[in-house]
């Protein structure tokens, strides 16, 4: 059969994302065979792939909160377990983000493979092969830090494709950043993928993947680009969030510029008419900026947290100033999605490094951040990852980074409620797409099968 490849804006309709049949149940409205593309259509797609990218990461936005007990009840929703809630192979949480996921990878795959078929090597030939490896990378980075293994599919296929073992997600995913920088232009707007959002990228994985040197280096890239510098005031950390922001600290983020079919975020934790789902967890509420001995007057408390309600996170202003907003937001449905940032660089940088070379890092950030740090000079390495986590935990807020960054380190010790269970840094694979695959095609990731 002729596959179709959807151009900008078209919405796909799938009835299942199953890795072995999403594309027999892709079935827009309006599309053109792949090898009738011309250079226009293909300029089309890639802003399409982009727009499925924002869909995607707003599916996932908030997942690595509410998992790290960071989120209590909002007032329009409540929940009792939030680690039985949503992870369980029945959780439709687990199964929303793996079908939005290989969804959005199916598009993906079809920009790459039009891209591939175009001759030459023309400027909107570059930017969709630069965009495909980098969203690629980025929709399986979502998938692994989830679920470990999953399928890895380069191409679209009707056929059912094993789950590959981690490793090799992660090496699909450095291999197709590397494969980017190839292809995608030198920052020139914190819209579009740049060398310098794959070199961000990039410094991430290593991070995870343990080589700390390689890490290192890709943040440092970044840093000495000279093209990116910190905030260094509430004010000024608050606007990286609002629609329109000149901020010059993000490396990318995503546009989410739209006239119709708004991916919002700010409604989950900040809504116009009380009904949000998320509010503060208390312990974080109360404590998560307090000063210490160490550092103290940090900037992102004013910008993170109302004195005045505190069921708000007004990270993500709604544009309302009768809502004890910090800063306005002159039209909050368009507020871009942060991906990168250099303050992800410098506390990459000052991980990766260690204690011995990263304190130096680590300081060079937090006084951009504190009115006072005053960190001493030498730390062992327990104390240094429990301050690396802190400011990650402080910076991070309300971004869905959290329980990722307990998994990465291991640091399950930091919260009691797991009581050993472990398995849940993990998530399950959806019972649904195991069904689907057929028996022992999708082994269940251990801790789940009772």
């Amino acid at each position: 059969m002729k596959h179709y490849s959807t151009i900008a804006l078209i919405l796909l309709a799938a009835v299942s994302i199953s890795c072995g049949k999403q594309i027999d149940n892709i079935r827009p409205k309006h599309a053109i065979f792949a090898d009738q593309l011309t250079e226009g259509d293909l300029s089309k797609l890639t802003n399409g792939a982009r727009n499925q990218m924002e869909n995607l990461t707003v599916t996932a936005w908030f997942n690595g909160d509410f998992l790290a007990e960071d989120f209590e009840d909002g007032p329009g929703f409540s929940y009792s377990d939030v680690h039985a809630t949503t992870q369980s192979p029945s959780s439709s949480m687990a199964l929303s983000i793996w079908q939005s996921a290989f969804q959005k990878l199916a598009t993906v795959n079809e920009l790459l493979s039009a891209a591939n078929k175009a001759s030459g090597e023309s400027a909107a030939v570059r930017e969709a092969k630069g965009n495909a490896y980098f969203f690629r990378a980025w929709t399986y980075y979502l998938l692994v830090q989830r679920y470990g293994g999953v399928p890895i599919l380069r191409e679209t296929t009707t056929d059912v494709v094993p789950i590959s073992p981690e490793g090799q997600v992660w090496d699909l995913i450095e291999s197709d950043l590397t494969a980017s920088l190839d292809y995608l232009d030198e920052f020139t707007s914190i819209y579009y993928p740049s060398k310098e959002a794959a070199w961000a990228f990039l410094a991430k994985v290593c991070l995870w993947r343990g080589k700390n040197d390689e890490a290192a280096t890709w943040a440092g890239k970044v840093i000495d680009s000279g093209k990116f510098s910190l905030e260094d005031t509430a004010e000024g950390f608050a606007k990286m969030f609002i629609s329109g922001t000149s901020t010059r600290e993000a490396v990318f983020m995503l546009a989410n510029n739209r006239t119709t079919d708004f991916r919002d975020i700010f409604s989950n934790v900040n809504d116009t008419d009380a009904s949000w789902n998320y509010s503060p967890a208390a312990k974080c509420y109360q404590n998560l900026f307090s000063d210490i001995a160490s550092k103290s007057g940090d900037i992102r408390a004013a910008a993170t947290f109302s004195p005045e309600d505190a069921m708000r996170l007004i990270k993500f202003p709604n544009g309302r100033s009768d809502t004890h907003q910090f800063v306005d937001n002159p039209n909050p449905m368009a507020s871009p999605l942060m991906m990168w940032r250099l303050a992800d660089m410098y506390l990459i940088k000052a991980e990766a490094e260690g204690p011995s070379a990263g304190l130096a890092t680590l300081k060079t950030f937090m006084e951009k951040r504190y009115a006072t740090v005053n960190i001493p000079d030498s730390m062992g390495e327990q104390d240094f990852q429990n301050l690396i986590l802190d400011e990650n935990h402080r910076e991070f807020y309300g971004e869905g980074r959290r329980w990722f960054d307990i998994k990465r380190t291991g640091r399950t010790d930091l919260y009691d409620t797991w009581e050993g269970r472990d398995f849940l840094l993990y998530w399950p694979i959806p019972q649904d797409e195991r069904d689907i695959a057929g028996h022992g095609n999708y082994p269940q990731n251990p801790g789940y099968n009772d």
